[in-house]
């Protein structure tokens, strides 16, 4: 449970980063004509990528998923929707519903589906195919909808209606509980989603317990009351390592690893990551004289401009910091590898996925102290106080001095992942009732 001590400083260090935005965004400012111009070519530019990328999608399907292989049931089938995955470019959310997906396909256990022009569709076959509900199918829903919003809501209506349950997936609700890290869009959206979808679900399954006691509390508050017998559960991800395992690294990457010993951070270049609170560790130590390097490993995210350009003009950069945003799998296992300690600074996480591949590959972790952490790293991560930059200096100075040990976390496959969540949805084996 956090803190209040440490919410105060969350609440501080978000405060920090919005001024900054603001200050950045302000320096930058476009006369009227200007910004208008830009904006007419924004809404140009992804209005045409959108549908070449939805109509692409239509055509090839098959590309994302395997065929469905398993028998036909009588007792009701499971659809997995992956209908923002098809049309948009994989975020960490997409990388989850693609593995989703492609194994429960693989295993026989669901088919994946997508919500075309008011219709739920089978997406696994030459083109998207419209799929007639019937009484006992479950729709289980793992994919960013909030950002097609209106598709949804008459598909919903039906599926339900012919005696179809819905089984809504919680990332985590940071759009509500921290709607300065976001986009205005987005909260407006998000905040919707919640209420006219997350809340009429037969049941909600997080990808945490950190997560689903986080909905809990939520539905407790909320001005509309969750649907009568909802249940709510939570499940494990998956980490898939073997293709990676042995491939070789770009050889600037291996070249990095050869100068001093390294720290690595692995996510998306947004607020929520704590980027600046590792870094202002690391320039502390640097003037003190430490002789390592801190590699980031991310794509650019969101509201995040000021800190991308302090990554890209600092005096460190080239030298004891190197911001990768384009590594490869096989880069970023052997980072993993080689790594004196893998630091996640993060204020806030639905699951923390870096935190068990770092495991995996045997590199020690160093972790804000946040629920979901001790959730998933337990006894086995060096814990410092969330958003305190000092903090996680004196936890880099005490594993340098102490030696490195690895972190303990059970190793999971998407596989298994994957068919543990279908046997829930299948049996109705959630761990509360909140409804």
């Amino acid at each position: 449970m956090t803190h209040s001590g440490d919410q105060d400083r969350i609440d501080g260090y978000i405060r920090r980063q919005v001024i900054q935005e603001e200050y950045f965004a302000a320096a930058f400012e476009m006369d009227p004509y200007t910004r208008v111009v830009y904006r007419r070519l924004r809404e140009l530019y992804w209005t045409v990528s959108r549908i070449l990328k939805i109509d692409g999608a239509a055509a090839r399907p098959q590309l994302a998923f395997p065929i469905y292989v398993g028998p036909e049931r009588e007792d009701g089938r499971i659809f997995i929707d992956a209908t923002d995955l098809i049309s948009s470019k994989a975020t960490g959310i997409q990388r989850v519903v693609k593995e989703l997906a492609t194994n429960a396909a693989a295993l026989g256990l669901a088919h994946p589906a997508a919500v075309r022009e008011g219709r739920l569709m089978a997406a696994g076959s030459e083109r998207l195919e419209g799929i007639d509900v019937r009484e006992g199918d479950i729709l289980f829903l793992p994919d960013a909808g909030w950002n097609r919003l209106d598709d949804y809501l008459s598909v919903l209506d039906d599926f339900q209606a012919k005696g179809g349950k819905i089984v809504g997936c919680l990332h985590d609700l940071f759009p509500l509980t921290y709607p300065a890290l976001y986009t205005q869009g987005l909260v407006a959206n998000f905040h919707v989603w919640t209420k006219k979808v997350l809340l009429r679900c037969d049941a909600i399954v997080a990808v945490s317990r950190s997560s689903a006691e986080s909905f809990e509390e939520y539905a407790k508050c909320a001005s509309h009351a969750p649907r009568a017998g909802m249940k709510l559960g939570w499940w494990r991800l998956g980490a898939d390592f073997e293709q990676r395992e042995h491939a070789a690294p770009a050889e600037a990457v291996a070249l990095l690893t050869r100068r001093a010993p390294f720290f690595l951070s692995v996510g998306t270049i947004e607020m929520r990551k704590g980027y600046p609170i590792a870094l202002e560790a690391f320039e502390r130590l640097w003037a003190e004289g430490l002789d390592a390097n801190f590699i980031i490993v991310g794509r650019r995210g969101w509201n995040a401009s000021a800190l991308e350009a302090r990554l890209r003009g600092h005096p460190e950069k080239g030298r004891r910091l190197f911001w990768l945003e384009n590594a490869t799998d096989a880069d970023l296992s052997f980072l993993y590898r080689e790594a004196r300690a893998v630091i996640l600074p993060s204020i806030a996480e639905g699951f923390g996925l870096p935190l068990v591949e770092a495991a995996h590959f045997g590199a020690p972790v160093i972790a804000s102290d946040i629920d979901v952490f001790r959730e998933i790293g337990g006894e086995g991560v060096r814990y410092f106080r969330v958003a305190q930059p000092e903090s996680l200096q004196a936890c880099i100075r005490d594993l340098l001095a102490g030696g490195q040990v690895a972190a303990k976390v059970p190793k999971v496959t998407w596989r298994d992942s994957t068919a543990e969540l279908m046997r829930m949805l299948r049996e109705a084996s959630y761990q509360k009732s909140i409804g």
